[in-house]
């Protein structure tokens, strides 16, 4: 999670975020949990 918040967070809005991270979370393919990782942010209104 921290790796794909770095990767995303030159795009994101100034402000504090908290994840929480879920046992099925390690069985979520990666290229999936990016899709849905940016999929919660820009229902957040977090991308610049």
């Amino acid at each position: 999670m921290r790796a794909v918040f770095r990767e995303l967070s030159s795009s994101l809005k100034d402000g504090s975020y908290v994840f929480v991270a879920k046992v099925a979370l390690f069985d979520t393919p990666y290229k999936q949990f990016v899709k849905d990782f940016k999929k919660v942010l820009k229902n957040a209104k977090s991308f610049t």
